[in-house]
């Protein structure tokens, strides 16, 4: 079983010092970061970092790693981590 992680991209190419955390909200409750590149993804859970690579999608981004896969579409996104899945989630809007 995997995890999926809907989240709206900055694709900008700029390197993971330049671009801030998005910050999504989840079904569950939970919060999860994310920075997204041209062609990986960081997301942080809890304390716990996930490095993906970014992978064929025929709709969004879908990004993926031994133990997480994400799939960012618009502002949302869906995460699986080792089996479980968090989302979906909904980005949080600056000021909002």
């Amino acid at each position: 079983m995997t995890r999926w992680l809907i989240a709206g991209l900055t694709l900008a190419g700029c390197g993971h010092g330049d671009m801030l955390p998005q910050r999504y909200l989840c079904e569950n409750g939970r919060v999860a970061d994310a920075t997204f590149e041209q062609q990986t993804a960081r997301v942080s859970v809890r304390g716990e970092a996930f490095d993906l690579q970014r992978v064929p999608s025929a709709s969004g981004a879908r990004y993926t790693s031994s133990r997480a896969t994400l799939h960012a579409k618009d502002d949302e996104m869906l995460l699986s981590i080792d089996g479980r899945e968090l989302g979906p989630c909904q980005e949080v809007k600056p000021g909002g």
